[in-house]
């Protein structure tokens, strides 16, 4: 009975740095690489520059949105790294077991790099948007829409 007390902490440290690296990992497909100025840019109607500005409007927002989302999970995952590794240790876990404060430690670490790419990558969107979006309204403004 003692053993599975024991293991339960780090059963719950390690599902929560699965959970936070896997769920942070398959947002990275979502958007494409955006480049701010696209060959086509100038040929394009006034109806289709309009629609692509409310396009990098848009996406600006969501880069944000996903930027401060990341933000949060990787302090969710600290705290809950946080908190196994405590009850852990609380329980004895970390006398008895070779190894798992230094597991739990590798774990959080991840999960923070994890989110912190990941709002790195979303503001970097935000930015390239942004670009693209007065890049888009100059010509705008130049064709006179």
């Amino acid at each position: 009975m003692l053993k599975y007390i024991i293991l339960l902490p780090f059963a719950g440290l390690a599902a929560t740095a699965c959970t936070s690296t896997t769920s942070l990992g398959s947002s990275q497909e979502l958007a494409p690489r955006l480049v701010a100025s696209q060959p086509g840019d100038a040929d394009m109607e006034c109806d289709a520059l309009s629609t692509e500005i409310a396009e990098m409007d848009a996406l600006m927002a969501q880069s944000v949105q996903n930027a401060g989302n990341a933000e949060t999970s990787g302090a969710t995952a600290s705290a809950a790294a946080g908190a196994a590794t405590d009850a852990a240790l609380y329980s004895g876990a970390l006398v008895r077991v070779p190894g798992l404060g230094f597991a739990a430690n590798a774990a959080k670490g991840v999960a923070q790099r994890n989110a912190q790419a990941e709002a790195e990558r979303q503001a970097e969107n935000a930015r390239t948007a942004e670009l693209r979006r007065t890049a888009l309204m100059g010509i705008y403004a130049g064709k006179g829409c």
